[in-house]
């Protein structure tokens, strides 16, 4: 195997035998092979597939498409049926909800059993302990046993001991999926810095978004007829695979099935909904499709950042046209996002800036105060507060979770310096959005579907 490869794996395969009765697996054992009383199931078969160092690589596929299976043959977990694997570098894995935890130990006793099964001495759990609750922040639940805790905790603190354990190449199995929105943006922000450090990256999900934010190739693992086939290529390009076959199931459904299930999601549609009918012409339209609600959580003081500290963020939040902070606010209504801050040195440029994201860490929108008021050359001396307020319109976006991190920099343009970011300040959740695909919709929208 080259030096520069992380795993190698040669016609791979898994079968399973399933019998149909309990008897039948007795009666297998006596007859030793001169009956079959099983039936074979190729869960992964004649998979070959070299992975670089330093690379990140997505496998994707339909429920049952063997995603798992590949994942724990290469983690020495489940053994091949055929074929071999070859991997250069120590491997950490998160395959399953609390895999490798003993639910009567308390989380703190967990963290010493995974991280010496991953080969960490006595004294370096010692000395990442505290680290690696930081990172959990589950509070005094680590003193717990697992059994008590909610899957978003198991998540928490089975990625925080592998985000610890010196691995060469990360494995996880959708388990992000289950994290709350904050814990979700921190180990995105992890798995970036691992890919930035050279880390080698093995990512499942269904999320298309998130694995063409992540991953530089992708893995399709499929099933036609009985043929086991699977694709590598551009995250893009399998990703179009993946969703042409995925839609081409649903064209195959009955209609009334696809009708049923589409306009059980369909509320909220909107105002002014009309129907106009007139010698065999059919018009139909609404005037103003309904805005979507944002509800922003508080402001989180102990979040996670870095910076200088010549200034202090000390307060974010959104309030109305009339001034009152709000938490609640339409995508039609004008709201400002303010930033409050303290300068603890003289400054001169200070900027403060936010960004929002989306749950894979994917910087939607951007804005700062510098590039607008640069010509004032503003200088902010030791002990002042300033506030900078963003006024706007909130596009309507596709439901789901967001967060913004909001900065305060010094200097014009790209010649700056951090004075403190923060990240995922606050989360704003998008609610009551029929969108199905991409991130934002059009704002005051309109729409008339006509019949000739």
């Amino acid at each position: 195997m080259s030096s520069d490869l992380a795993i190698h794996i040669e016609n791979l395969s898994k079968c399973y035998h399933i019998y149909d009765k309990p008897r039948d697996r007795l009666l297998q054992m006596i007859f030793r092979g001169k009956r079959t009383y099983f039936r074979e199931f190729w869960a992964v078969r004649n998979v070959s597939l070299s992975i670089g160092k330093g690379t990140t690589v997505a496998i994707i596929g339909r429920n049952g498409a063997g995603k798992s299976t590949l994942l724990q043959m290469i983690c020495g977990t489940l053994n091949p049926s055929a074929g071999s694997i070859t991997v250069n570098g120590k491997v950490a894995a998160l395959l399953e909800l609390g895999a490798g935890f003993n639910p009567e130990f308390t989380g703190r006793e967990n963290v010493y059993l995974a991280a010496t099964l991953y080969g960490l001495m006595r004294e370096q759990i010692d000395a990442r302990f505290e680290t690696i609750a930081a990172f959990a922040n589950i509070g005094e639940y680590i003193e717990q046993p697992v059994k008590t805790y909610s899957s978003g905790m198991f998540v928490r603190l089975a990625f925080a001991v592998i985000a610890h354990v010196d691995a060469d190449i990360l494995i996880v199995d959708e388990a992000l999926s289950v994290g709350d929105a904050f814990f979700q943006q921190k180990c995105m922000r992890f798995l970036q810095d691992f890919k930035q450090k050279g880390g080698t990256l093995l990512f499942v999900s269904h999320d298309m978004t998130a694995v063409n934010a992540l991953c530089e190739t992708a893995v399709l693992l499929r099933r036609e007829g009985s043929d086991y086939v699977y694709d590598i290529g551009a995250p893009k390009e399998i990703a179009m695979v993946y969703l042409r076959d995925l839609y081409s199931d649903r064209a195959g459904a009955p209609l009334e099935d696809r009708t049923a299930t589409s306009t059980s999601k369909m509320k909220g549609d909107g105002e002014g909904l009309t129907v106009q009918r007139a010698n065999g012409h059919s018009r139909y339209s609404t005037e103003s499709v309904a805005p979507v609600h944002y509800h922003a959580s508080d402001f989180r003081a102990d979040a996670d950042g870095f910076g200088l500290g010549g200034a202090t963020i000390t307060l974010t939040y959104f309030r109305d046209a009339s001034g009152k902070r709000v938490s609640e606010f339409e995508s039609d209504q004008e709201v400002s996002l303010v930033v409050c801050a303290t300068v603890n040195r003289r400054m001169a440029y200070p900027a403060i800036g936010f960004v929002l994201k989306d749950k894979v860490g994917q910087k939607l929108l951007c804005e700062g105060t510098d590039s607008y008021l640069r010509h004032h050359a503003i200088v902010a001396e030791g002990g002042m507060e300033v506030e900078a307020a963003f006024k706007m319109r909130f596009p309507p976006m596709i439901s789901g979770d967001y967060s913004i991190d909001v900065a305060i920099a010094e200097g014009p343009g790209d010649d700056h310096v951090q004075h403190h970011l923060m990240y995922d300040v606050i989360v704003l959740t998008a609610l009551g959005n029929n969108l199905v695909h991409g991130k934002f919709g059009a704002p005051s929208l309109s729409v008339s579907f006509e019949l000739y």
